[in-house]
């Protein structure tokens, strides 16, 4: 007959390939997340990270049965980041839920394909008993970070910070004095606003959201301002103004480039609202929108301002008549092979010099400018000031969303 112990230390060692521990974490996400009922969806690879994690500690404890339980890394960091989206415990409860019923699928499974003369009433007890020790002691664990995360948000007033300013930016239904109040004082009926909206591109750059937004805010003078925290990747702040702005260029904000804000970490956008609660909501909303472009496969800046990408939003809403007239413009200066050509292009129409200054200023001869500008009226068709507006608009929008990650951006001139 087939011993139970060695049959389980053989089993793990089999586990443990991380093929088989790809797929396992693979079907136990997808059965998490099967419905949408659970807001997690943007979690996925932490969630298989997670599972992978429990898998190797549980099938450690085979070998190890008397080792102490700690809760895996990536189960500390689901806990916390249900708690920062003000997602309640029954969700973070569900996941684990729908975790071990997948579990005790399997459990089953195994069971039945192990070998006949192996005692499968004791295997399947083992099973069940060691899988409900794990995850109850997983949910114990889970539920007190969860508890204590949420608690240290309600004492920052984050909780209700984030409830009043969603419902002035939804309903507008707060009035100033409300707002002003649950943003720790900061005035509403000002002459202007800029909001800021700070992107994590990654779950680990999350914890960099506040010291982006802090960085751009005291580079360009301006040392207060009030954050919010939706949660998720997202973290929110508004400056109030003095003087109503005429564009974000009068509000000290658009000169900030060099911000120490690290572009393949975090992304700012920056909206410009005029007075009162009108444009404490249009400031944001402006800043939200430039998201579609900052956040563009072929943008790298680390703040993007409204006013500088408003028409490439605008065009982004729709992004198959975008690119119909992007290639329709720019026809075969399109080619991915004529990224020094559009540079080029791009140089001169956004620059007063003449070609033969640009030359000069770029370091290159002026007939390589002469020459590359009769290939580009070549592509097109007609001449380079001919509609100069739709090609400078159809080169951001190539450059941001169509141009392929393999063009080398710095070979210009």
């Amino acid at each position: 007959m087939t011993d139970l112990a060695a049959w389980l230390a053989a089993f793990a060692d089999e586990q443990r390939r991380p093929a088989e521990v790809a797929r396992w974490a693979a079907s136990t996400a997808d059965a998490i997340l099967v419905d949408g009922e659970i807001d997690l969806a943007d979690l996925r690879p932490l969630l298989l990270k997670a599972v992978e994690e429990h898998w190797y500690a549980f099938l450690d404890r085979i070998t190890l049965p008397d080792a102490e339980f700690e809760l895996v890394p990536s189960a500390r960091a689901i806990a916390l980041e249900a708690a920062r989206r003000h997602l309640g415990l029954p969700l973070l409860l569900k996941v684990y839920q729908r975790a071990q019923e997948e579990s005790w699928d399997f459990a089953v499974q195994v069971v039945r394909q192990a070998p006949s003369d192996l005692d499968h009433e004791a295997l399947l007890v083992w099973f069940w008993t060691k899988a409900t020790t794990w995850f109850g002691s997983s949910v114990e664990q889970s539920v007190l970070i969860h508890q204590a995360e949420t608690n240290r948000i309600r004492q920052r007033g984050d909780a209700r910070r984030f409830e009043v300013v969603s419902q002035a930016l939804e309903t507008r239904s707060v009035s100033p004095a409300e707002l002003s109040a649950a943003l720790a004082g900061q005035p509403i009926n000002v002459p202007g606003h800029v909001a800021l909206v700070a992107h994590a591109l990654t779950a680990d750059s999350i914890e960099q959201l506040e010291p982006a937004l802090t960085a751009v805010t005291r580079r360009a003078g301006h040392p207060r301002s009030v954050l919010v925290r939706p949660g998720g990747r997202e973290m929110w702040a508004w400056i109030a103004l003095s003087e109503r702005p005429g564009s974000v260029t009068d509000t000290g904000t658009a000169t900030v480039t060099h911000t120490g804000v690290d572009p393949t970490a975090v992304r700012v956008t920056l909206g410009v609202g005029g007075s009162g609660l009108d444009g404490f909501v249009a400031a944001h909303l402006d800043a939200q929108a430039a998201q579609r472009v900052a956040l563009a496969p072929g943008r790298h800046e680390p703040v993007t301002s409204y006013d500088d990408v408003a028409a490439l939003v605008l065009i982004a809403h729709d992004p198959a008549a975008a690119e119909r007239f992007t290639r329709t413009t720019l026809r075969g200066l399109a080619d991915p092979s004529h990224d020094r050509l559009r540079a080029t292009v791009r140089e001169v129409l956004t620059s007063a010099e003449t070609a033969d200054r640009i030359a000069e200023r770029l370091g290159i001869h002026k007939n390589t400018i002469r020459y590359r500008l009769t290939q580009a009226e070549g592509l097109l068709g007609r001449p380079l000031r001919e509609r100069a507006g739709d090609l400078l608009l159809a080169l951001d929008y190539h450059d941001a969303f169509l141009a392929t990650p393999t063009v080398n951006k710095n070979s210009f001139p």
